[in-house]
């Protein structure tokens, strides 16, 4: 048995990804000292460095620098010594910074000086964690390290909250699109779908997040003839009930970016693991899916092809729910709790076999 520090210093120092690597480590049978914040703007950086620094006294076997983990890498490497340091990278900060949201310009010398550090601190890590292969391809292609270094561990989500329920999807077929409205998830393209879909009075479309631009957005497309009901937050403990009466979920990503190649959304696994059909972007990881078997696949920045599959979704219930129900089964295969501590057990193994020797 290890003992392992799994560290998060983040605003949300309960965000999903922590969470399921926390029960990870738990269920392969390792002891779990949790370090994280309690406060969510710049007190978290102290209150962390000050619980790393008690626990570096107890000598853990191994940490664990959940995200956001490149904000407080430099320091858990300086405190663990001679201990293996597992990064969990999630979104490399030179991908994000420069390719996705293009705050620094590529080529510059930010950009440089950014890739250069981090370059040299995920060389001084035992491991570095990614969420899909295409994800950890980029990442080694894009730092020119080996790929080797580098372990898929998928983010799963929280399975007490997300599980199939007893839904009440009826008629007119609700269409939910919810989350943060990062450009990745494309909700122009939902949005230019939904005025596709105007002579539809059979759809309509739930639309949950975001700020007074999106907001904006929305309003503009109602304008144009959308059917959008439009809220600003719905708590987290209120999204099930939301998902019952959800007919079809969009997962995304839709936005076309950089960083929408690689992934596989959080909502999406929340989706698939409440059994809700959802419709999901192609990528390089949407091979996974067949299309109109376990979820609904479209190509990215395409709103013509996201209507119609509303619309095939609104034509075909029965079909609808047997997407559902193949969806949460394959979440199950794929990425349900067991699977997620056997990817992270592999990535543990060699650690595991230096203590033994």
């Amino acid at each position: 048995m290890l003992r392992i520090a799994v560290v998060t210093c983040y605003r949300q120092p309960d965000y999903v990804r922590a969470i399921t690597l926390r029960d990870a480590v738990a269920d392969l049978g390792h002891e779990v000292v949790v370090v994280k914040n309690r406060s969510t703007g710049v007190r978290r950086y102290p209150e962390v460095l000050a619980q790393l620094w008690r626990v570096r006294r107890d000598r853990p076997d191994a940490y664990i620098v959940t995200f956001r983990a490149f904000e407080i890498l430099p320091a858990v490497l300086a405190l663990a010594g001679r201990r293996p340091v597992i990064y969990d990278e999630f979104i490399n900060p030179v991908e994000w910074f420069v390719e996705e949201h293009g705050k620094l310009r590529a080529g510059g010398v930010p950009a440089r000086a950014l890739r250069a550090a981090f370059r040299l601190l995920m060389q001084r890590c035992a491991r570095v964690l990614a969420d899909t292969a295409s994800h950890a391809d980029h990442a080694a292609g894009l730092m020119a390290l080996p790929r080797t270094l580098w372990s898929v561990v998928p983010v799963g989500t929280d399975e007490a909250t997300f599980a199939p329920a007893p839904r009440e999807p009826a008629s007119p077929l609700r269409v939910l699109y919810y989350g943060s409205m990062l450009p990745l998830h494309g909700l122009d393209v939902l949005l230019d779908a939904a005025v596709l879909l105007a002579e539809r009075e059979d759809i309509v479309f739930d639309v949950v997040g975001g700020d007074d631009d999106a907001r904006a957005l929305v309003d503009d497309a109602v304008a144009r003839g959308a059917r959008i009901d439009y809220r600003s937050w719905v708590p987290y403990e209120q999204l099930p009930a939301l998902f019952s009466t959800t007919g079809l979920a969009i997962g995304g990503p839709l936005g076309g970016t950089v960083q929408s190649r690689y992934v596989i959304t959080g909502k999406t696994y929340q989706f698939l693991a409440s059994a809700v059909p959802t419709l999901v972007g192609e990528n390089l990881e949407s091979g996974v899916f067949s299309d109109r078997r376990d979820a609904l696949v479209v190509p990215q920045r395409d709103a013509r092809a996201v209507a119609e599959a509303c619309e095939w979704a609104a034509d075909h219930p029965r079909q609808l729910a047997q997407v559902g129900e193949r969806g949460r089964a394959l979440f199950e295969r794929l990425w349900s709790r067991p699977r997620i501590a056997r990817a992270l057990g592999a990535a543990l193994a060699d650690i595991a076999a230096l203590r033994r020797a």
